[in-house]
């Protein structure tokens, strides 16, 4: 399924995703939704409406519990199976089992606790029996499409979603190759001994052959930059002269300068924060000096422009603008 399908589908206004690829070579979705606000759960009750963590009726629901037993049971691990990967020092690093639960709640820290009720439903994994405790969080329709483990959570606080990002921006895997030549002379180079190396699979190197995406964002994210006084950034290739750099015409201009300078012209930019300015103003591509806009409103492939000059964006452009334009 396309991911703009999928993000009309969940009713949502923004969605990231990168792919990341294990060391057996396996790759794996990482996605990040924000759904609108009609959307979104108010009430831990609502939750239960879009990600369950219970073994579905067997005779109401097969295909569900069909794919449940196939991709959605952890383990088995602890005492039933002391040499799983999840098992460190006796204890599962996933906290398998869970608890029982009978309805949907928010602990402390803002994490969700799934409903998991006691209700005798289990799943036979080899030797070992599996019940709602050893359920991980998933979302039925996704799960009966995509036929595939798919790991559904719900988070709705701002250091859930700080680490969300950081775990999807990571980077790739690195690592420390050692390369000796066989002779007969003892000597050490610390230096050159050791080459920091990235870690490529076959599998990933084939998705990059194809071309496939590795990462996904929308909408578009605006950056504002800011500086000291006399410190901007300025990117230009070594082979130029740094004299022509130096006096090239608005080379001191930045988003950060032009806003100060909307400011000191614009009364009514005077209440907007260097944060919400873009709610109402575009960056614009070919002119260097602020000016006010005039009546004319801007049309969508403006307001994705990045350039040297603030525009007002007037009513109604300025609502889609605004979903459309985030700040980080």
């Amino acid at each position: 399924m396309n991911v703009r399908k999928l993000t009309k589908i969940l009713n949502s206004n923004a969605v990231l995703y990168t792919i990341e690829f294990q060391k057996r070579g396996l790759p794996h979705a990482h996605i990040l939704i924000f759904l609108k606000d009609k959307s979104k759960c108010h009430d831990p009750s609502q939750i239960d409406d879009i990600i369950c963590a219970e073994i579905p009726d067997k005779d109401e629901d097969p295909e569900a519990y069909a794919a449940v037993e196939n991709y959605m049971m952890h383990g088995p691990c602890g005492e039933a199976n002391t040499k799983s990967p999840c098992m460190v020092e006796n204890r599962c690093t996933k906290h398998f089992p869970k608890k029982y639960n009978s309805e949907t709640t928010i602990d402390e820290e803002g994490f969700p606790v799934y409903k998991r009720r006691d209700n005798g439903r289990q799943i036979k994994k080899g030797k070992a029996t599996l019940d709602n405790r050893f359920v991980v969080p998933y979302n039925r329709d996704l799960l009966v499409k995509f036929q595939a483990h798919i790991n559904v959570e719900w988070c709705n606080r701002s250091r859930s979603i700080k680490y969300l990002f950081k775990y999807i921006h990571k980077g790739v895997d690195y690592v420390v190759g050692l390369l000796k030549e066989n002779t007969s002379k003892n000597e050490t180079d610390e230096i050159k001994k050791y080459l920091e190396m990235r870690y490529i699979s076959a599998t990933e190197a084939c998705w990059r052959l194809f071309q496939f995406d590795l990462n996904y964002r929308d909408p578009p994210v605006e950056r504002l930059n800011f500086h000291l006084e006399n410190e901007q950034q300025i990117i230009f290739p070594d082979s130029t002269d740094i004299r022509n750099i130096v006096r090239k015409e608005g080379v001191k201009e930045t988003k950060f300068t032009e806003w100060m300078n909307a400011n000191k012209h614009h009364e009514e930019a005077r209440e907007l924060t260097y944060a919400d300015f873009p709610n109402r103003w575009v960056w614009k591509a070919k002119e260097k000096k602020m000016g006010k806009e005039k009546t004319r409103i801007c049309n969508r492939k403006d307001l994705l422009c990045t350039s040297n000059k603030w525009r007002k964006v007037l009513p109604p452009d300025a609502a889609e603008h605004c979903q459309r334009m985030h700040v980080i």
